[in-house]
C-alpha cells in the first residue's frame, strides 16, 4: 500500500522548488501561483488541474512533476533494499547497472545509478542526482540502452536552439513548411531545456541581459 501522506509531502516540496505555492488541506494539496488556484492533489493521489487558470506550459509542467514523482515513488515503495547499500531501494536494473533511490530528510528523493558486480555484493562509480528523469536517462546510457552519441547535452541543445532561431530570422525566404518544421524543432528544444524560456522571461522583465535568442 502506497504511503500517500509521504507522497504528498514529496510532491509539495517538488512543486515548491518549481515556484508553486502549496497548502495541505484535509489530506489534499492545494496548488496555486500568483494567488490563483491552479491544481488540487486529492487524498487518493489523483490530481485535478484547472487549465483555464494557467497556460499550457504550466499545465504540462505540473502534470510532468506529478507523474514523474508518482512513478518514482511507486517503484521506491515496491523496491527491495540494494544489498550493497541497504539505505537505498532498487528501482530497476539492467545488466550490471542499477537505479536506486532513498528518501531524504528535506522532502525529496535522491537517485543514484551504480555499476554492480556479478554477485550483487558491491557497487561502484555512483552518479547521484535529484532528478528522476535524468537518473533514468543516466541508467539507459550507462547500461548501453541508449547510444550516448545520439544524445545532446544541454549546452549543445542551447547552441542548436540559437542557430535555428537565427536561421528563421536571417532567411525570410524559407517556405511555410520549412518555417513550421523549424518552429516545431525550436519548441521541442525549449521543452527539453526549460532554462531557455526562463531566461527569455527574465529578459522580458529586463532582469538579465538580452542573449539574442528570441525569434
Amino acid at each position: 500500500m502506497i504511503d500517500r501522506e509521504k507522497f504528498i509531502v514529496l510532491l509539495q516540496a517538488a512543486l515548491r522548488r518549481q515556484g508553486y505555492d502549496c497548502t495541505p488541506d484535509n489530506g489534499e494539496l492545494k496548488v496555486s501561483k500568483n494567488g490563483f488556484s491552479i491544481a488540487d492533489v486529492l487524498g487518493n493521489g489523483e490530481y485535478r488541474v484547472y487549465r483555464n487558470t494557467l497556460n499550457d506550459d504550466e499545465y504540462y509542467n505540473i502534470r510532468s512533476i506529478y507523474e514523474s514523482l508518482s512513478e518514482a515513488y511507486n517503484l521506491y515503495e515496491q523496491g527491495e533494499p540494494v544489498a550493497a547499500q541497504p539505505q537505498y531501494r532498487m528501482l530497476c536494473e539492467f545488466g550490471n547497472y542499477v537505479l536506486a533511490a532513498k528518501l531524504m530528510s528535506y522532502g525529496y528523493m535522491e537517485f543514484v545509478t551504480w555499476e554492480q558486480d556479478a554477485e550483487r555484493t558491491r557497487v561502484d562509480v555512483g552518479h547521484y542526482m535529484t532528478d528522476y528523469e535524468a537518473a533514468k536517462e543516466d541508467l539507459a546510457v550507462r547500461a548501453g540502452l541508449i547510444n550516448r552519441y545520439k544524445m545532446f547535452t544541454e549546452t549543445e541543445l542551447k547552441l542548436l536552439h540559437q542557430g535555428l532561431v537565427h536561421l528563421g530570422a536571417d532567411y525570410p525566404d524559407l517556405t511555410p513548411e520549412q518555417n513550421t518544421l523549424l518552429g516545431r524543432v525550436v519548441e521541442k528544444i525549449e521543452m527539453l531545456v526549460p532554462a531557455i524560456r526562463d531566461h527569455e522571461e527574465l529578459e522580458h522583465h529586463e532582469l538579465v541581459p538580452d542573449d539574442g535568442l528570441e525569434v
